[in-house]
């Protein structure tokens, strides 16, 4: 998915003048991707979604985020886990401080 914010349209539904968008149930293998990703990279939610502040897509928050990966919530937008999916994906991975 590029930078610009743009996303496919297939779960929007024109309804007379305003678009409806659905969520969905978060697969838990979607939520392992991001607890690893989480691990991997040392960055958590907070600032994932503010050092990407400009590409981030509306409405998405690190609350959001941490509510679906502790469990209380369980539905989301397609494109907002798809965007965290992607930054995490797209992170290098911490080096461990050798001591």
């Amino acid at each position: 998915m590029p930078d610009s914010c743009f996303y496919a349209q297939a779960n929007i539904i024109q309804q007379n003048s305003f678009i409806k968008r659905y969520k969905y149930t978060v697969d838990p293998d979607a939520l392992d991707q991001i607890r690893a990703g989480k691990k991997r990279t040392g960055v958590g939610t907070s600032k994932l979604v503010r050092s990407n502040f400009h590409i981030c897509p509306p409405e998405l928050s690190a609350d959001m985020i941490d509510n679906w990966l502790s469990g209380r919530t369980s539905k989301a937008y397609w494109e907002h886990v798809n965007w965290v999916l992607e930054r995490y994906s797209a992170l290098p991975t911490l080096c461990p401080v050798m001591a």
